[in-house]
């Protein structure tokens, strides 16, 4: 090869690589686009065990005392990681050079997965946020989620009002199998989980758009007017015990 096309052969290379953004790593990038339709678990995987088993007992006494009508569902607060891996609804995948996007038929909720090695800011140290921050690398032909900066949720881990704390950190792992889209995901929190809460779940591609889920905050709270209100009395203060705190 001359140096004429020596030259021009490297241009287009490095031309390619600056287009895709990473050549190289192209092949081991899954094309996990599209939007998946809800299966079941992974067959011949060890089966999902419920976050309430492996809850703490400050989770166990905070889901006893928690009264439903604070539930923050009833003002169309959406759910989080890991919860919304487990409803009942269809996702969508985008992928784009720098980001991810997750877009869910779930309280319509959308997540954004900031792709390492494009100059992402990190988030501050007040950036806390209901879905936290997500980072996403490929790796082993696998999209790989990280989230962090959660903000306290009283139904973080399960609908049965186990929260989680500001410490918990969500990792998702999603590769592709022909048309079925798999996801193992783990899930931490030091103050909330005696041990990390593992799931897994597979989706199967489909044509069917998304459905927009258009929750009213007033239909949704309705069902706060059905609760017993005698289940927690306000109490007359003066004879409330509730421990002092003297200020030393």
């Amino acid at each position: 090869m001359n140096r004429a096309a020596c030259g021009i052969f490297l241009f287009a290379v490095c031309a390619g690589y600056s287009s895709s953004g990473l050549l190289a790593q192209s092949a081991a990038i899954p094309n996990l686009t599209g939007i998946w339709d809800r299966k079941g678990p992974i067959p011949g995987r060890p089966p999902n065990v419920s976050p309430v088993t492996l809850a703490r007992a400050r989770a166990i006494g905070f889901s006893l005392a928690f009264d439903e009508v604070l539930l923050p569902s009833y003002d169309c607060s959406p759910v989080s990681v890991p919860v919304i891996l487990n409803d009942n609804y269809n996702f969508q995948i985008t992928q784009m050079p720098d980001r991810v996007m997750l877009r869910y038929e779930k309280e319509d909720v959308v997540r954004t997965v900031w792709l390492e090695g494009h100059g992402h800011p990190s988030p501050g140290v007040y950036a806390f946020t209901l879905h936290g921050h997500s980072t996403g690398r490929y790796e082993n032909n696998q999209l790989v989620i990280e989230t962090t900066k959660f903000v306290f949720d009283p139904r973080g881990f399960h609908d049965s009002y186990i929260p989680s704390s500001t410490q918990k950190k969500v990792t998702e792992r999603y590769w592709r199998e022909g048309n079925l889209l798999r996801m193992e995901s783990v899930s931490e929190d030091p103050l909330i989980l005696r041990e990390p809460y593992r799931y897994q779940y597979e989706w199967e591609l489909t044509q069917n758009p998304l459905i927009a889920f258009d929750c009213v905050a007033e239909d949704s709270g309705f069902a706060r007017k059905l609760f017993d209100t005698k289940k927690y009395q306000d109490p007359d203060l003066i004879h409330l015990r509730l421990p002092v705190y003297v200020a030393q």
